[in-house]
């Protein structure tokens, strides 16, 4: 197993050895960091060609950070395997997938082409690995013919095992009433017709209504968040008057929830719920009947793709009325990277000049041009707010006037996402 010392990622990548799994601190201490980045690299490649192959499936918002999780923890295991431990090809976390599958309603043949492929591209890169390093050609057909024997003849009790657990968890899923409220809550986002008894009996609740959405997920991704993320989406929807509320868990780390509101023309916008640490809430603005039922949900889903490419310093509740622009322009990320260099120019570049001169020109356009309210607001002289103004619109090149509301925008845009959409030096 000499040759499996040498694997290097093609790329740097930084690994955080803290908090390594059994498997992750095994492969680290006999492969190094650049084992683990070889893993990582590959569990990438591995989840890649899936969501590539398989739209539907890249389709699901939340999927792809339980699979993240699970294809890492697998080629953790499978290096394990090649190196000639006794394991188990299956973790908790690749079973977390399945049982992720079933609470989402996807099907088994759907998890079970994902394995098919997946286990493809894994196989191949230790193939592959192996080719490039061992440079005895008898010795390199010998590990050759192993490691085909050893992928090839796991796949097939991988995907059996796999499929027990998603039955099991499929059964036990049939038997509890989130299930049956999750059904009827799918029929009503896709429109489909939904018998108004059931709906009074499973749900008591009215589609009718004026409704805000609420969508909760926890960055541990693990099924002991579900009691919290229903409690996070429970407080918000009650701060926002909710006099009739579903919530439901979906999936690992994530809850859905719709509150009944009241219509108050003029009122205040009450304050965002805190969430523990580790949770994230997205809320929608209110919308009446099934319609609006659907258009909320929609909102609270286009603020969760937001707030979950935003940076660490965003707030981690936020309302789709205080970021409606900024949910349109980061729906398709590499569009929004466009505009935003195309926008800025020069003053796009990703460093601490540039980001000094934005916040100036941030605050000076939020405050109708007023440099005193500047000055107040960043403790500078005010000839200091005139001269950054003047050095942005430089970089810039063209007249801030001349395109105030693109560059308001813009500048929106490098506030919530930072780095990935400026230009890294």
């Amino acid at each position: 197993m000499e040759w499996m010392s040498r694997l290097r990622p093609r790329t740097p990548i930084l690994v955080d050895t803290s908090a390594l799994s059994e498997d992750g601190l095994s492969i680290y201490e006999r492969f190094g960091i650049d084992g683990l980045g070889w893993s990582i690299e590959t569990s990438e490649e591995v989840l890649g060609t899936i969501f590539g192959s398989m739209p539907a499936l890249a389709a699901e918002a939340t999927l792809p950070h339980v699979f993240t999780r699970g294809m890492r923890a697998e080629v953790l295991r499978e290096m394990r395997m090649a190196a000639g431990d006794d394991v188990s090809p299956l973790t908790d976390e690749a079973a977390d997938v399945a049982r992720d599958f079933v609470r989402r309603g996807l099907g088994l043949t759907m998890l079970l082409e994902s394995i098919r492929i997946g286990g493809a591209v894994s196989a191949s890169a230790f193939i592959k690995g192996a080719n490039d390093l061992i440079e005895d050609p008898e010795q390199r057909a010998d590990e050759t013919q192993r490691l085909s024997k050893l992928f090839f003849g796991t796949l097939e009790h991988f995907s059996n095992t796999m499929s027990e657990v998603y039955a099991l968890e499929r059964a036990r899923w049939r038997a509890s009433q989130s299930a049956e409220r999750l059904g009827i809550v799918n029929s009503l986002l896709s429109g489909r017709p939904v018998a108004p008894r059931s709906i009074d009996e499973v749900l008591q609740y009215d589609p009718a209504a004026r409704h805000v959405a609420v969508v909760a997920w926890s960055e541990s991704r693990s099924f002991d968040d579900s009691e919290k993320l229903v409690k996070a989406v429970s407080d918000e929807l009650r701060l926002q008057g909710a006099t009739s509320t579903i919530v439901l868990p979906v999936g690992i780390g994530t809850a859905w929830g719709w509150g009944a509101v009241p219509d108050r023309p003029g009122a205040a916008s009450p304050p965002p719920s805190t969430p523990p640490p580790g949770v994230f809430v997205a809320v929608s603005q209110a919308h009446v009947g099934e319609a609006g039922f659907r258009r909320a949900h929609r909102e609270a889903r286009n603020v969760e793709h937001l707030l979950r490419l935003a940076v660490p310093e965003t707030p981690r509740t936020l309302r789709h009325a205080d970021v409606e622009l900024a949910t349109l322009l980061a729906a398709d990320l590499e569009n929004a990277q466009h505009f935003v260099r195309r926008q800025l120019g020069r003053l796009a570049a990703d460093d601490d000049r540039m980001e000094n001169l934005r916040t100036t020109l941030w605050l000076y356009l939020e405050n109708e041009r007023s440099v005193a309210a500047v000055a107040s607001l960043q403790f500078v002289a005010r000839n200091t707010v005139t001269y950054r103004v003047k050095q942005a619109e430089q970089l810039i090149g063209r007249r801030i006037d001349d395109v105030r509301l693109n560059l308001q925008s813009a500048l929106l845009l490098t506030r919530l996402l930072g780095d990935r959409v400026l230009v890294r030096p």
